[in-house]
């Protein structure tokens, strides 16, 4: 079966958004962000300013834009999640709700102030600086709604923020029948108990290594999947990913690509691993098509310009 197939098959699931059932609930950072290239970084008390060649708003987020991709192949999904009652809060809800994400469960609050970030791409290197507004983590609570939403899920897509609800509803999920996936990047205090709810977990390169304290993927893959996970996937860039299960793990190769913004690229790695799982394809198709969509991603300014469709990837993987 090719990806041009499942697109064709898919086409017809936008009607399901119109239902309450969500396949794919996400529960995580929702940011506006303004991104722009530059030809180099600017220093302070610089007499001449740095020159932004291009500039861009988009929506940001690890779960918000994996739900967005998701979103565009097809799949019926819901964020769940309280902003600001302000500009950047109606924004992101308004591109949510343009790009077919539900938003019947995302509350805005006065008081609260939306997250924002600045992000300021090298044009020659590609490299990234990122200057961040983060809104608080307290004020979130679940609400009777959004406990039936994710009891409806077959996955629930966290990254690691709001740990007195996400963690929770995880558990929430787990024990409705659904599965808990989790964009692991960051490691704190609260770490050891995101992962102990976690089924899938895909994590960036240098996550499982300073997590667990083992320099070797392999063995700090393991120690991840003895403490809760079923299926570990660490992202290697453009070199690919490494996939690991209880029966072993494989390496999945990347794809190269002219790399013109890497924000995003990510995310859209983690939506399309969890297309792939929605399909039922074995593993390693699903890391191929996840590396594909994670590089085609890189391809223009900001984190979802660029996410491909499903033709497109369908093309990419033929000629690849």
């Amino acid at each position: 079966m090719t990806i041009l197939d499942v697109a064709q098959k898919a086409e017809p699931q936008a009607a399901c958004r119109a239902t309450t059932t969500r396949q794919v609930v996400g529960i995580g950072y929702a940011a506006l962000d303004y991104l722009g290239i530059v030809r180099r970084m600017p220093q302070f008390d610089d007499v001449e300013a740095a020159e932004v060649e291009e500039w861009t708003m988009s929506g940001g987020g690890p779960v918000s834009t994996a739900l967005v991709a998701l979103a565009r192949w097809g799949v019926p999904v819901g964020y769940v999640g309280l902003l600001g009652n302000d500009m950047a809060g109606w924004q992101i809800r308004q591109e949510f709700t343009r790009e077919g994400v539900d938003v019947s469960n995302l509350r805005h609050q006065s008081g609260e102030r939306s997250p924002t970030v600045l992000v300021l791409v090298e044009a020659e290197t590609g490299r990234r600086a990122f200057i961040a507004f983060k809104d608080s983590e307290t004020s979130l609570t679940l609400t009777p709604q959004d406990h039936e939403l994710i009891k409806r899920a077959e996955f629930l897509h966290l990254d690691g923020w709001y740990a007195d609800v996400g963690i929770p509803a995880a558990r929430v999920a787990r024990a409705a029948g659904g599965r808990v996936s989790l964009d692991a990047y960051k490691v704190d205090r609260r770490t050891p108990e995101w992962v102990s709810v976690t089924d899938i977990l895909i994590a960036t390169e240098s996550f499982p290594q300073r997590y667990t304290g083992q320099s070797d993927l392999i063995d700090a893959s393991r120690i991840l999947l003895s403490q809760g996970p079923s299926l570990v996937v660490t992202t290697l860039s453009e070199r690919g990913c490494l996939v690991a299960t209880a029966e072993g793990h494989f390496y999945v190769p990347g794809f190269a690509v002219r790399v013109v913004d890497t924000t995003g690229a990510g995310d859209v790695f983690h939506g399309a691993f969890l297309y792939g799982l929605l399909q039922n394809w074995d593993l390693a198709w699903t890391a191929r098509f996840a590396n594909a969509a994670g590089a085609l991603a890189c391809r223009k300014l900001g984190g979802r310009a660029s996410i491909p469709t499903l033709s497109e990837l369908n093309r990419f993987l033929d000629r690849a």
